[in-house]
């Protein structure tokens, strides 16, 4: 499940100031969680209050699907915009993310945006081979706030959170 904000997380984000025209945007992605598991989907037995916020303020994907049925080439492909098939060994479980295919985070970061992540980014896989330095979500940090709180005044920013519970 994925779950894409643009500038209502929380009242820090909502607070944020942004120029005109450069929202924030923040990802929040589980891992191997079924879509009808969260009580914005009307399941009573899990309790998810922040994601059913975020459900209610943000965005709520109802007709969402993943590129692929295992997390490193399904995270590749959101990073990318592309099919994991065409991501040559990205397309596969444990590989490299090749520094030639350009991610939404890199691009984000070039235009100006604070970019960083915290919990499970892309992966498991290794960097080195592909030729990057870092994951390609981004700097890591430990969590929302610490990344807030490093973010230079006034810089639109991108924040991908990976949790590793479903």
């Amino acid at each position: 499940m994925v779950l894409v904000s643009l500038s209502t997380l929380s009242g820090t984000v909502a607070r944020s100031a942004v120029p005109p025209g450069r929202p924030n945007f923040v990802l929040l992605i589980a891992d191997d969680w079924s879509w009808p598991h969260a009580g914005a989907y009307g399941y009573e037995a899990v309790r998810t209050p922040n994601f059913d916020r975020v459900a209610k303020e943000g965005v709520l994907f109802t007709h969402a699907f993943v590129a692929a049925p295992s997390c490193t080439p399904s995270r590749a492909a959101i990073l990318t915009g592309q099919w994991h098939w065409r991501l040559k060994e990205s397309g596969n479980l444990w590989s490299t993310l090749r520094k030639e295919f350009a991610t939404y985070p890199d691009l984000l970061e070039e235009a100006g945006y604070f970019v960083g992540y915290a919990g499970k980014g892309w992966g498991p896989g290794r960097l080195e081979p592909g030729g990057r330095r870092r994951n390609p979500a981004g700097k890591r940090f430990e969590s929302f706030a610490q990344f807030m709180g490093q973010r230079p005044a006034g810089r639109p920013f991108c924040f991908w959170f990976g949790s590793f519970d479903p």
